[in-house]
């Protein structure tokens, strides 16, 4: 369906283009994206919400909430952790998660508005 709308210029603006071009790659792109995939699981969303919800949760309370194994739990604590979205605490055996700052929290706001859903 998309053939319909093809364009038959190659480059309408270039000082456009040029100055877009220059814009993008002064950014860290492939770190927005790694943050992104980080978010882009529905266990690893849970535990975001879950820490929205409560400031601390330890990995055992989380894998109660998630239904799944602690290892399966700590495997996504890890890449949520490597990404700074989360960040630890032990205390004695316990280890407690809760999120590093508000970006993860605030992406999960904007999105569940995004969908209209009640936060």
């Amino acid at each position: 369906m998309m053939s319909d709308y093809q364009c038959d210029v190659v480059c309408h603006n270039e000082a456009q283009v040029a100055r877009v071009r220059q814009h993008l790659d002064a950014l860290p792109m492939l770190d927005v994206t790694s943050i992104l995939k980080a978010l882009a699981d529905v266990n690893r969303a849970k535990i975001i919400r879950a820490l929205c919800v409560e400031e601390e949760l330890c990995v055992c309370d989380l894998a109660c909430i998630l239904d799944i194994s602690i290892a399966n739990t700590s495997s996504h604590l890890r890449k949520l952790h490597k990404q700074g979205l989360v960040k630890s605490r032990r205390e004695g055996k316990m280890v407690y998660y809760g999120l590093d700052h508000d970006l993860a929290e605030q992406i999960m706001t904007l999105s569940l508005k995004h969908l209209e859903v009640t936060v």
